[in-house]
């Protein structure tokens, strides 16, 4: 048994009939071999295990994943953190090409279909240089599927309660060099339940700002269904191959998801600002849709040479409804935002001999944000560059036990243009001016690490990586938005062990450290209350991530990470930090009846304490806000059919416990889905 570091889980192994995992969604696709994802802490997990926790979206898939922590809260959205770096930190690809929304920098992978997709790679702190810029805690990579040798077809219909409902389709059909993949998504629900154990509490309904200000004690959410938490969503991708040889490849991947949703209010305090222009958070996302190409190719030009190339546009508009009243019937605003991404990549893998592999990239893209606050406004636009050139040499010595891995990566970026809209104190709309401009940001990312094979058995590996990430159009040009920012850093040192013990346990054991230095934030005194790069974070842990299959019909997969963040700042009120849960446990147990073909998948995540809210130096006196920790359990029971049929009820929060992922947003307590699936 070979021990790469590449899965935790065994499903990864398992043959694929009805699919292929697509081949260009790997950023390496040109190395025979690529050392550099075995030098990092790297988990896969396949659509064999997707199924088994029955996840219908990438973000729930995600939650199952050591080290990853997945949270619901603002505008209903799904928020992913590694090793407690925020979601714009990480660099969020499908099939290699970046996905975020401009302004933020941040993407909600709620909106990405699982049944399109064939494995999901989370690299966390020491990525390729390759992958380009704004990888400060990593990567996650999500591949999706093409067509096999062999048509096929596969479907999903769910049903719960309170209106949900659910249908997967997907077909795929290979004849000669040409292929399709075709997947299709529908789920809607009227809105969602919390647990029996939650109870009301008084929470701050605020009207206007400053000493003006009026504030209502009332309670926000009574229980029950989840106030204005309806959904509906569409999701369609198609993928597109030319395969003329075996040195050739050449797909184009189309995209396209509509969705409209409530915004479950925060139940301790939500903010209405009544003059022009208006804004609440009693709000409805009426629509956020999102559309967009990518083309991609590989071509094997000689035998040591291969190049390949992606060209990609996606297109992002969302409407933003805000309500003067928790009954949404009394509409005071309506605010658009539209992005837009346009972009390239280019790599090429140059074998200088049998044992030293040198790959290059370009990476090059246009963000486009344009948004206003209602209306009656023109569109507020600004616009930047983002590039980062990679050059990387592997080196493979002592017959193949030894990988070393080093490179270099020159990111930067360059804002071209910002427009901003003057309002007279009435709100009404004055004129559009042109905002001064950042200067051209640069940086330089090296990284080293090797890896270690002492036998078949035993991998060692580690690595150092400066990662750094840009400022977004936010930080920028928001409304707390500092033009004088430059990019944050992280310096990120990694190293572990996996080893096989027998054909039974295998495990993998993960120290690492990030030190994190011009952290943006805005919890240091400024006379203008503006974001600056002031906060400095340490964040030491470890993962352990172990699989068992003690027989047959039975296998067991834990993992454990432990995280210690500390505020380093000059400065700093506490030595606590936000967001960052002291450790997570994961854990999952299958069992398969070997007569009937009957499984049973358990499932729990854990959370330690946390906080949400700490004092500051711009806030000495702020409450402490701790979230307490909690676990969530979930179980999948499945029986085959009539050979290609199966029927299974799925069951979410098993426990019903009632807990706050973010505070002031309660969690969905227990679900219940009944499904039947067909695959040819």
């Amino acid at each position: 048994m070979m021990i790469l570091g590449s899965s935790i889980y065994p499903g990864a192994l398992s043959a694929e009939e009805d699919y292929k995992t697509y081949t260009l969604g790997e950023i390496l696709v040109l190395a025979e071999r690529a050392g550099v994802k075995n030098v990092a802490i790297n988990t896969e997990i396949t659509a064999e295990d997707i199924s088994a926790t029955n996840s219908r979206t990438v973000a729930e898939a995600l939650q199952y994943i050591p080290g990853v922590r997945v949270t619901m809260g603002r505008k209903m959205e799904a928020s992913i953190s590694i090793h407690g770096f925020s979601q714009d930190k990480a660099l969020i690809l499908i099939d290699g090409v970046p996905y975020y929304e401009t302004k933020y920098g941040k993407f909600d992978m709620n909106q990405i279909s699982i049944e399109n997709v064939a494995r999901i790679d989370v690299i966390k702190g020491a990525a390729s240089v390759l992958y380009g810029a704004n990888a400060e805690a990593g990567v996650i990579n999500i591949i999706t599927k093409k067509a096999a040798d062999r048509a096929s077809f596969s479907g999903r219909l769910e049903a719960g309660r309170d209106g949900a409902a659910s249908a997967y389709l997907s077909h795929g059909m290979k004849r000669g060099s040409l292929s399709y993949w075709i997947s299709y998504m529908r789920r809607q629900w009227d809105g969602w339940k919390l647990s029996d154990d939650f109870t009301p509490r008084v929470g701050v309904v605020q009207t206007g700002a400053g000493r003006r200000a009026k504030k209502v004690d009332t309670i926000i959410e009574d229980g029950g269904v989840r106030n204005n938490s309806d959904f509906r969503a569409d999701n369609v991708y198609v993928k597109l191959g030319l395969e003329p040889s075996e040195d050739a490849e050449y797909f184009l991947n189309l995209h396209y998801s509509a969705s409209e949703k409530g915004d479950p209010p925060n139940i301790d305090l939500v903010k209405i600002f009544p003059d022009r222009p208006a804004f609440s958070s009693f709000d409805r996302i009426e629509r956020y849709d999102n559309w967009g190409a990518d083309l991609s190719g590989r071509k094997k030009l000689t035998p040591a040479f291969g190049l390949m190339g992606k060209l990609f546009y996606h297109n992002h508009t969302d409407d933003y409804v805000s309500y003067s009243d928790a009954a949404f019937d009394t509409s005071i605003a309506t605010s658009r935002y539209q992005d837009y991404i346009a972009g390239g990549m280019a790599i090429g893998d140059y074998t200088l001999a049998g044992w030293n592999v040198l790959r290059g990239a370009v990476n090059f893209r246009l963000d486009s944000h344009e948004q206003r606050d209602d209306e009656y406004l023109p569109f507020e636009k600004s616009a930047s560059y983002t590039g980062s050139l990679g050059l990387e040499d592997e080196l493979t010595l002592l017959d193949s036990k030894l990988s070393v891995v080093a490179g270099v990566g020159y990111d930067w970026f360059d804002v071209k243009e910002a427009e901003t809209n003057e309002t007279d104190d009435d709100g009404n709309f004055v004129r559009q001016v042109a905002a001064a401009l950042p200067e051209t940001m640069t940086e330089i990312n090296p990284m080293l690490g090797a890896s270690f094979l002492l036998n078949d058995r035993t991998r060692l590996f580690a690595s150092v990586a400066k990662k750094t990430r840009f400022p977004t159009l936010s930080e920028l040009f928001g409304s707390s938005g500092n033009i004088n920012l430059e990019s944050e850093q992280s310096i990120n040192y990694t190293a572990g062990i996996s080893m096989a013990v027998n054909k039974v346990l295998s495990f993998e054991v993960s120290p690492f450290y990030h030190d994190i230095s011009d952290r943006i934030s805005r919890d240091f005194p400024s006379p203008d209350e503006l974001y600056y790069n002031v906060a400095e974070i340490e964040m030491r842990g470890i993962e352990i991530n172990a699989d068992m299959d003690p027989v047959k019909s039975v296998s067991f997969n834990v993992g454990y990470t432990y995280i210690e963040a500390e505020d380093v700042s000059p400065g700093r009120v506490t030595e606590n930090v936000t967001d960052v849960p002291e450790y997570k446990l994961d854990a999952r147990l299958e069992y398969t009846a070997p007569s009937l073909g009957s499984r049973i998948a358990l499932t729990v995540a854990k959370y330690g304490d946390s906080f949400s809210q700490l004092p500051t130096p711009t806030d000495w006196e702020a409450e402490v806000v701790a979230n307490e920790g909690y676990a969530v359990f979930g179980a999948k029971f499945s029986q085959p059919f009539l050979v290609k049929w199966e029927a299974y009820l799925t069951v979410s929060n098993l426990s019903d416990e009632n807990y706050e992922p973010e505070s002031g947003y309660p969690a969905q307590g227990r679900t219940f889905w009944l499904g039947v699936s067909y695959k040819y």
